[in-house]
């Protein structure tokens, strides 16, 4: 693979993992992995992301939707069997090229890792994973070993604070 290879200062977010090869001119078949699928007829390079962590950038030459997934004609892919040595790498656009969000919106990867600070003022873990549950996300918090779920609504969820590392909710009593 004769690749440029990126500086790994530079914080990249998953917007695809691929999957297969589509076709016999080394289409890829990806699994999207962002709220806005749109963004890849804007796209103009990628970086393709080893599961060792390595990266590469190359040029999107072009993408269309089949089904649920995500068709990607990439520079210097051309066969399917060249498609089959990057199975199971991620697709990714560096964090300044990220979709613009609303105020009061956030990234899920910004989110999970939190501390949790309760009603109280007490730390109370942090943040394990975001759930997509009918009517609202459920947020998965982990009270130092012991699991909780609370909804991601404004009556449980009071303040997110990136900058200081924290959500401060209202956690209900056992």
């Amino acid at each position: 693979m004769s690749q440029e290879k990126k500086d790994n200062s530079q914080e990249l977010i998953t917007i695809a993992t691929i999957s297969t090869s589509f076709g016999v001119h080394g289409e890829i078949k990806a699994k999207i992995c962002t709220d806005f699928p749109e963004r890849f007829k804007e796209t103009k390079e990628i970086y393709l992301v080893s599961p060792h962590g390595d990266s590469y950038r190359r040029k999107l030459l072009g993408s269309r939707f089949h089904k649920d997934y995500i068709l990607l004609k990439v520079e210097g892919i051309n066969s399917p069997e060249e498609v089959a040595t990057y199975r199971h790498w991620k697709i990714c656009v560096p964090f300044n090229e990220l979709m613009p969000l609303e105020e009061g919106e956030y990234w899920e990867f910004q989110l999970i890792g939190l501390k949790i600070i309760d009603q109280y003022e007490q730390e109370r873990g942090h943040l394990k994973e975001i759930l997509p549950f009918p009517g609202c996300d459920q947020y998965l918090v982990d009270d130092h070993g012991h699991e909780l779920m609370v909804p991601a609504v404004e009556d449980f969820v009071k303040e997110i604070n990136l900058e200081g590392g924290f959500i401060r909710m209202y956690l209900p009593e056992d």
